[in-house]
Parts: C-alpha cells; structure tokens; sequence
C-alpha cells in the first residue's frame, strides 16, 4: 500500500559505508523505492562492505522489539563483483507415485526436507538459483530490495508471504527493472 502524502520519511538515517560512486545509481533507486512507503517507523538504512565474514552480498532487517522499537536494515557489499548472489527458489514436491520432478533449469537441488501431520507425509527438496550482480551498483539494489521486502512485508505495506523465497523473488524483480532502465538510457541518441 503506498503512503499517504503526510508521512514523515525524513526520520530514517542513511549510513554509507562504501564508495558512493561505486553504488551512485544504486543509492538513487533505494532512495525511490523508499520514497513510496511509509518509512516514518523505519530507523535506518546501513550500507557497508562487510565484516569480512562472507563474500557477495548479505543483509538484515530487524524488526521492532520493547528495546529497539523501530525497524533498521543493514546491507553489506563486500564483493567481489560480478558475484553470483544464491537465491531460494520454491521447492518441488515429491509426486505420489514416488517420483520427483525436474529441477528448474539454472538451478541446483538443495537439502531435502521430510514432514508429517496426522499421518500424511510429504516430502519436497529445496532448490537454488543464482542471480548475477555484476557490480557493485547492481548488488547494492538486490541486497537493498530483499531487505525492504522483509521491511515492507512485516509492516504490512506489500502483499505476500515474508519469506526468503518472496524476498528473493522482489529482489529479482527490483534488478531487472534497474537492468531494463539502463538499457533504455543507454540506447538514447
């Protein structure tokens, strides 16, 4: 749902960490993401290279809690880029008779996962994809979209499921609409 006119968004605090002309577009499109909801219970968005714990690109969003009642985000873009970025794709269900269907193209079988409830079982496989940022720009705006999503979805301003597999799939989105975009500016005469 977008927000209405009189919303406050000015209360959210940038924090960037990382070269700004790296992330100069990037930064432009979370602005305008951000720019259509309602940001007023959002505390900060933090932008960093990372903690030297991991490589491509990583996040969170925390919730509000009685101690830290306000949502805050945190995007770490350590690199290198062009990263391959996993993402969770939905799982595929075992079939009655046993079998299993394909595995999407592009994709790889994940752990396989087993359940039970008043005595039917199902069974299903996660799956992983990829996603490319071939810059650091372009994982700026993946990380940044999976983030909001979960910022979004919690606070009830998006419709969906808040799950990694939606975040994902929004983030998805988010970087090719960025891709498109640039594509159409740099076709410009």
């Amino acid at each position: 749902m977008p927000k209405r006119p009189d919303t406050l968004t000015s209360q959210t605090k940038w924090i960037i960490e990382v070269e700004r002309r790296e992330v100069e577009t990037g930064l432009d499109w979370a602005r305008d993401l951000f720019a259509r909801y309602d940001t007023s219970e959002l505390s900060s968005i933090r932008i960093g290279t990372g903690r030297g714990r991991a490589s491509g690109v990583y996040g969170r969003c925390w919730y509000p809690t009685p101690d830290a009642p306000r949502y805050r985000i945190s995007c770490q873009l350590p690199g290198p880029f062009p990263s391959r970025i996993p993402t969770r794709q939905p799982p595929v269900y075992r079939h009655a008779d046993g079998s299993w269907p394909p595995i999407p193209g592009g994709c790889i079988e994940g752990i396989s996962c087993r359940a039970e409830k008043s005595g039917v079982v199902r069974e299903w496989k996660r799956v992983i994809g990829y996603t490319e940022a071939r810059t650091r720009d372009e994982g700026l705006v993946w990380i940044v979209a999976h983030e909001a999503f979960h910022f979004l979805r919690h606070s009830r301003q998006i419709h969906g499921r808040n799950t990694e597999i939606e975040a994902d799939r929004f983030a998805d989105e988010q970087l090719h609409l960025l891709r498109r975009l640039r594509e159409r500016w740099c076709a410009r005469p």
